[in-house]
């Protein structure tokens, strides 16, 4: 009986291990948070749910502590492009040493190693099916 409950376990977690990722809010937020991690100018990365906790530059050639909290996300069909079928969209508060990062429409605080990673207060990715992950 030991050996049956063995094979149904390892049965359980291959299927687990090969679930394929998913467009949701999850992967979303996930796939944020992964973006910034893996950056080379990021280090001391920490989450806690939606809030998100790292070292980085701060826009003046020095380095800074950062908290980013997620404040909403949405995915929603995209029915122009089949390749692309979902798009998403993150809203986020970011704090430098304290003091929140202003953003007024499309002018934002947040130093430009950030933007260039497709990184601010409101950012957009698309699914792309053949991968099944989000590209920002």
């Amino acid at each position: 009986m030991n050996r049956w409950l063995q094979a149904v376990s390892l049965v359980g977690i291959t299927a687990l291990g090969c679930a394929q990722a998913q467009a949701d809010e999850e992967s979303l937020r996930n796939s944020f948070a992964e973006r910034i991690a893996s950056s080379a100018f990021v280090s001391d990365f920490e989450r806690d749910g939606p809030e998100l906790r790292f070292s980085g530059p701060d826009g003046e050639g020095n380095t800074t502590d950062w908290v980013v909290r997620i404040e909403t996300s949405f995915v929603e069909p995209n029915e122009f492009d089949d390749a692309s079928p979902f798009v998403g969209r993150i809203l986020s508060e970011w704090e430098q040493d304290g003091d929140v990062a202003e953003f007024l429409g499309n002018m934002t605080a947040i130093p430009q190693e950030f933007l260039d990673r497709g990184l601010a207060q409101e950012c957009w990715a698309n699914w792309i099916e053949v991968n099944r992950a989000w590209d920002w």
